[in-house]
């Protein structure tokens, strides 16, 4: 769907159309003199390409509006919009990469995607003006997220951290705290179970509800450095630090503490057993927030993953949209003129506050007005302090790891969850990816 906005481009089309009609008189000697004035001073109207993937009818609505608004801002920007369905976005996306169809900004993934983006040089760093604008107005990792090398290649645009969505009321009745420690999880899983409520629950349908179990347990065991290398390739499975991950995994397994989903169940089909308290709690990013019933959505509490390992810096799995710029388009003074409004606006608080996502600039730098109240305001508070306690981010499993690896994972993981819980089945699975050689580049994570 390809949609124009052009601010003043109403007024144009109706002198047009008036012109049509063969003015007279008056009014057509004062129409002959404006159509002179502007032959003279031709208007130097900016074109802007920009493409999105959408996902969903709230998403589109978000988006349409933040676009909308720079419209009425830059009446002299002509904005060509084009929305891709989510499953779609990536295969489009390398189809028109460098080629005459390509946009001037485009959706785009942090970590591996914006990596191989650049290595490939379908995205282009930031002017230095506008890499020194998104270092200033945009969080610290934020800013790490979209740094290849010494380079700023992209402008964060929605940031979501993972983390235990609960039940207050459950644990008001239960006299239970959101757990800090492993110490503490254990604890507070093992009084729900007594109580009759399974501790934590898992869609079965999709892959990815499973990787943040990986990405939390190896990030608060062995750290983001080890991860990153993890996930590309760099260390081998069989390594010990590997293996610890899946033994604290398995030990919760071990215990029952997993809700068992039927194979098709979705994640969002485990919500239903969250509002009744027979689940307790939901491994889950900061989108779920819009998909909670209204009837329960003021008792629902989060948590960060508790800690695992004293003295490990807090790293948080932050899945980060960002827009990337073509590199013919990287000096444009309308491309320019996006990043500012996205920047020294108000308008990306709007945005990700209406999505039940964080925006990823800093505190008070949007500049006119306050944000609007979207469905997933009661997170935005608990989810920005996540980030702003965070010493970094993982951009999540699949947008980190290699691509034999993310294709590979999902299934390995779902098996794991089964009894009898065989670590060494598993290892061995993701070795076997990890080693896989392949000439397939994908640009787009989950």
């Amino acid at each position: 769907m390809a949609q124009d906005r052009r601010g003043g481009g109403r007024w144009m089309v109706a002198v047009t159309r008036r012109q049509g009609r063969g003015p007279d008189g008056a009014a057509g000697l004062l129409l002959c003199l404006v159509l002179v004035l502007c032959l003279a001073c031709p208007a130097r109207a900016g074109h802007l390409t920009i493409d999105m993937m959408v996902g969903s009818r709230d998403k589109h609505t978000a988006w349409a509006a933040l676009l909308d608004h720079f419209a009425a801002a830059n009446p002299d920007i002509q904005i060509t919009h084009r929305e891709v369905p989510m499953d779609l976005y990536w295969q489009r996306a390398g189809a028109k990469a460098g080629g005459p169809d390509a946009p001037d900004v485009a959706f785009w993934d942090s970590g591996k995607a914006l990596r191989d983006g650049y290595a490939q040089r379908v995205v282009a760093p930031l002017p230095p003006d506008l890499a020194r604008l998104v270092r200033d107005r945009f969080s610290p990792p934020a800013v790490d997220a979209v740094t290849v090398g010494a380079k700023v290649v992209a402008v964060p645009l929605s940031t979501y951290p993972w983390g235990f969505f609960y039940r207050k009321s459950l644990f008001r009745r239960l006299n239970l705290a959101p757990p800090r420690t492993w110490e503490d999880l254990l604890a507070v899983a093992a009084r729900l179970k007594a109580a009759g409520v399974t501790p934590f629950a898992y869609g079965a349908q999709e892959n990815w509800p499973l990787f943040a179990w990986f990405d939390y347990l190896d990030l608060r065991l062995n750290g983001l450095d080890f991860h990153r290398r993890l996930l590309a390739g760099h260390i081998p499975f069989t390594d010990p630090a590997a293996r610890a991950v899946m033994a604290r995994w398995q030990l919760l397994l071990n215990r029952g503490y997993f809700h068992a989903p039927q194979p098709g169940d979705s994640w969002r089909e485990t919500l239903p057993y969250f509002y009744h308290q027979q689940v307790g709690m939901l491994l889950l990013g900061g989108f779920a927030a819009m998909h909670f019933s209204p009837l329960v959505r003021d008792d629902v509490g989060f948590f960060p993953f508790p800690t695992l390992t004293s003295g490990m810096p807090r790293y948080e799995d932050v899945p980060q949209d960002v827009l990337v710029v073509a590199p013919r388009a990287a000096a444009r003074p309308e491309v320019q003129r996006f990043v500012r409004f996205l920047a020294e606006t108000a308008e990306l608080d709007r945005f990700n506050t209406d999505l039940a996502m964080v925006s990823p600039l800093r505190d008070g730098q949007g500049e006119t007005g306050s944000a609007s109240a979207g469905a997933g305001t009661f997170f935005e508070n608990a989810g920005r302090q996540v980030l702003e306690e965070a010493a970094g981010f993982a951009a999540y499993f699949d947008r980190d790891a290699t691509t034999p690896l993310a294709a590979a994972a999902g299934g390995v993981f779902r098996r794991f969850m089964a009894p009898p819980h065989d670590i060494d089945a598993a290892l061995a699975e993701l070795e076997h990816a990890r080693t896989e050689e392949t000439g397939v580049v994908l640009l787009g994570g989950h």
